[in-house]
């Protein structure tokens, strides 16, 4: 069990907050924009190899996805990212940055060290099986702060290093095709930007419950104290089995507001009689 600190990390956290997640909703003023340079790094990969910024670009655009092994929009995106790896991989370089852990919890504890991080991301690299690289931020989260801290966004460069397009949610499949059909074409996407939140976020609620339970009981308390409607999402989209995630996370999403549509009109009812 670790020591309490005096001033906690507020980037490596160990419990999930409502303001950490109303973040994750949209991108900071301040973060990296189309037309603006996708910061330089130079990180190991889980299988001991540096890669830099330097080394990935030249020769092909680079799409960099972070994502954690606690985080269910990472394995809600994960087919996807396998997908379109299939499908642009000789033409795009493509990786994943393994960053702080999104839902820490008792058996996935945050990591407060780079050993600990690196270990974390080689869980992750075997459970999904992503055939592209999986870097490993630095122990601050130096690269991931350089993007704005969200669990799962998406970032695609050209050859030059120009971030052409840019994503709130790597699981918006449309949006990311469209930018890597332009990427391989030499051309800027028509849409450089999404901040399709639906479609992503329903996936992510199909597979949350289960990730929160590798997580451990305390990451699925925190859930219900952060955010308690999206923690009872997660719990009725587990009840949706075997659907697909997607079809689990727009079952939940529709069967929450029907309950609360229903908790309303009786409430409504019982004051006007």
């Amino acid at each position: 069990m670790r020591a309490q600190t005096a001033e906690p990390d507020t980037y490596k956290y160990d419990h999930v907050r409502s303001q950490t997640l109303m973040s994750d909703m949209s991108f900071r003023p301040t973060a990296p924009r189309p037309g603006d340079r996708l910061p330089d790094f130079a990180l190991l990969t889980t299988d001991g190899t540096r890669l830099s910024s330097e080394t990935l670009l030249g020769a092909k655009p680079l799409l960099l996805v972070p994502g954690s092994l606690t985080c269910p929009m990472t394995k809600a995106s994960a087919p996807m990212l396998k997908r379109l790896h299939a499908e642009f991989g000789e033409r795009v370089q493509m990786v994943l940055l393994h960053v702080r852990e999104a839902h820490p919890g008792e058996h996935r504890e945050q990591p407060h060290s780079f050993e600990e991080k690196m270990e974390h991301a080689k869980q992750l690299q075997a459970r999904e099986a992503f055939p592209f690289p999986v870097l490993v931020d630095d122990d601050d989260g130096s690269v991931h702060r350089s993007l704005d801290e969200k669990p799962n966004s998406a970032w695609l460069a050209d050859a030059r290093g120009i971030i052409i397009y840019r994503a709130l949610w790597a699981g918006d499949e449309s949006g990311l095709r469209q930018a890597l059909e332009a990427a391989v074409r030499g051309e800027k996407p028509a849409k450089p930007e999404s901040t399709r939140r639906l479609a992503p976020m329903a996936e992510g609620i199909g597979v949350m419950q289960e990730t929160l339970r590798e997580a451990g009981p305390r990451a699925q308390r925190d859930l219900i104290k952060a955010a308690p409607p999206m923690a009872a999402m997660a719990w009725i989209a587990d009840r949706f089995r075997p659907l697909s995630p997607r079809t689990r996370g727009y079952a939940a999403m529709g069967t929450l507001a029907a309950l609360t549509a229903g908790a309303v009109a009786a409430t409504v009812r019982a004051i006007r009689h």
